[in-house]
């Protein structure tokens, strides 16, 4: 996530003049008893449009004298703009947040407490694990899981026939395929086995996470920066000889372009989400001829027969503490995390649903790989300050100073793990 943030104190601060001064913000019409208008936030590609405007008929039959109004925001901006509205008196009713800034905003006293109202969600029983403790600060629920996005590597199956290699099991294995694949186009300048550009942090989580390593863990009140741990440094090791073996990617770049790279031809192997297919195999933005030619497999684990942890990004569905609609928010949160659109959310818009018990509708073998790997699956650290973490670009930093030759991977730890403390303790 990027953007502007307040502190969390100077936005928790806000918040309590706010609601000092507005009195009770969850009364008006939250009994939908009267005209209202529920105001929503999505972001932009998170649904199709035809799942929001069915969502809205469902919720319009019951209540005729209610105005849905769903406003589109973009990734580039919503943190700023979430900070402004939170902070004032009338904020939107339902929020969409990306996993890794509910805490911010729970944090803050922003979000409604749904602690008491999970057993009405459909599947809350089953939500996916990582969504859930997304959601979850100090034992309580601020929000309901939306959907999910796992990483898996995508590659070319014809120039994996043509160097003679198959998908590998395991991160030696991942290794030697490459450098088969480097060997077999080293007439091409320009050719990575495996692109991996410089700031993809969260493709590198796993190779962290795959040999016992973290990012931060809690020891008692305060929060203590991992990555300077051997085990952790053993995974970046692992990964910086990958790198610097099979990519020819800019150690300086992130993963924004990465598809478009894929779709010229120069690339066998990509760390992706599951909707990146689509973006390579899109008219407009890739190939379409590179439909029947792709193929997907986990990332390996380093120990033969396991798969690697991934990083399960993706949306959450907050009501926020200021609502004038909480009941009417409440119900249509229920409606869009509840089976019948979540169904629609995997088959339709081709995302992993927030309910283990729905992973079965996904038929596609290409897409079933994805949802496989979400069920081995981490989260970021669950701190209010990680939002911070992010925004400060610490993780992309360090691995750019690594890859680039500019630190060692001991130095550049440390040095992460010490400014990673530093601002989630920061105002604790």
């Amino acid at each position: 996530m990027r953007g502007k943030h307040f502190g969390i104190g100077g936005l928790a601060a806000a918040l309590t003049l706010a609601l000092a001064a507005c009195g009770n913000g969850g009364a008006g019409t939250a009994n939908g008893n009267g005209p209202a208008t529920l105001t929503v936030w999505l972001m932009t590609g998170s649904a199709p449009q035809s799942i929001v405007d069915a969502v809205n008929a469902d919720f319009k039959a019951k209540h005729s004298n209610v105005t849905v109004k769903v406003e589109l925001q973009q990734w580039s901006d919503v943190t700023t703009k979430l900070d402004t509205a939170f902070a004032g008196s009338n904020p939107p009713d339902v929020v969409e947040l990306g996993n890794t800034l509910v805490a911010k905003y729970a944090a803050a006293g922003a979000l409604q407490d749904l602690s008491s109202r999970r057993s009405s969600f459909e599947n809350s029983s089953t939500w996916l694990k990582s969504l859930t403790e997304s959601c979850t600060l100090n034992g309580k629920l601020y929000c309901a899981p939306y959907y999910a996005g796992s990483r898996a590597i995508i590659y070319r199956k014809d120039m994996f026939q043509a160097a003679g290699v198959k998908p590998p099991t395991t991160m030696d294995g991942l290794l030697q395929a490459g450098q088969a694949l480097m060997s077999a186009n080293k007439s091409d300048a320009n050719f990575s086995a495996l692109y991996f550009p410089g700031k993809y942090w969260y493709a590198a989580l796993p190779f962290i996470w795959d040999f016992g390593g973290d990012v931060a863990v809690k020891q008692g009140s305060s929060w203590q920066g991992t990555l300077n741990t051997s085990r952790a440094q053993q995974g970046l090791s692992t990964l910086v000889t990958i790198v610097h073996d099979l990519s020819r990617a800019d150690r300086t770049g992130d993963e924004a372009k990465q598809d478009q790279a894929f779709a010229q031809g120069h690339i066998a192997m990509i760390i992706a989400n599951g909707w990146e297919v689509g973006v390579i195999t899109d008219p407009k933005s890739g190939d379409p001829s590179l439909k029947d030619k792709l193929g997907v497999f986990p990332i390996p684990s380093h120990q033969a027969g396991q798969t690697a942890p991934v990083f399960l990004g993706g949306s959450d569905l907050g009501v926020a503490a200021k609502s004038k609609n909480q009941a009417l928010a409440d119900e249509w949160v229920r409606l869009l995390a509840g089976t019948k659109y979540q169904t629609q959310m995997a088959t339709v818009g081709g995302v992993i649903p927030n309910t283990t018990s729905l992973l079965s509708v996904i038929n596609d073998p290409v897409a079933g790989v994805f949802a496989a790997a979400a069920k081995n699956s981490r989260f970021t650290p669950n701190a209010p300050n990680w939002a911070n973490v992010e925004s400060a670009n610490v993780i992309p930093d360090m691995m750019v100073s690594i890859l680039t030759g500019q630190s060692s991977v001991s130095s550049a730890t440390s040095d992460a793990s010490a400014k990673i403390a530093q601002i989630l303790n920061s105002g604790s």
